[in-house]
């Protein structure tokens, strides 16, 4: 493929550098090619993605939005029991409709666990979980250790769960399973054991 090939087909707003290497008439070494794509947190606007809510079963709520400029869907759990839990808070953008799905539900401040399966940005993002004062950041011992320690304004205090561990929320018990690597290094899954 010619450069000039090459470059006409990128998106604009991507440099290119070669850093070295040698490319003769159809011939590119593409690893010596890094496309570089300058980065703004405006590019990706998540708050104006619709969000919905319904209620999957007995007090379990699923949150989703589809982020068409990504073809994917962000799910969130609202779990209403005596305890409650909110399972992912989303990316950052898309939290404050979130925070508005949770409310027709229960106030925000009645949260008392807020859990992540994996430390990325589009699980928690929407921080902004803290409202809820009493609320407990429940995450895997490897999240715990690898990533809850030493960041800026990242709360320290938190639950830290491994394989079999049990949380209950009242009616509702969850039972944290670390599997091999599903998904990253640090994932987990949660299992409710009373629902059939």
């Amino acid at each position: 493929m010619y450069i000039r090939e090459l470059i006409d087909k990128s998106k604009i707003g991507y440099n290119f550098s070669i850093l070295q290497g040698i490319c003769n008439e159809n011939i590119l070494d593409y690893s010596f090619v890094i496309f570089m794509r300058e980065v703004s947190k405006s590019d990706i606007n998540l708050k104006d993605i619709d969000v919905t809510i319904s209620e999957i079963t007995d007090g379990v709520y699923r949150i989703s939005g589809f982020a068409s400029e990504f073809g994917i869907t962000f799910n969130q759990f609202l779990i209403d029991d005596e305890r409650p839990m909110l399972i992912h808070t989303g990316p950052i953008g898309m939290y404050k409709n979130i925070k508005e799905k949770i409310k027709e539900v229960m106030p925000l401040q009645k949260l008392a666990y807020v859990s992540f399966l994996h430390f990325e940005s589009d699980e928690w993002g929407g921080m902004a979980f803290l409202e809820s004062a009493d609320a407990k950041l429940v995450c895997s011992d490897l999240s715990s250790n690898l990533n809850m320690m030493g960041w800026y304004n990242v709360p320290v205090d938190h639950i830290s769960v491994w394989d079999n561990d049990i949380l209950k929320t009242g009616k509702k018990h969850f039972k944290f399973i670390m599997p091999p690597h599903v998904h990253h290094w640090d994932s987990m899954m949660i299992f409710e054991e009373n629902t059939k």
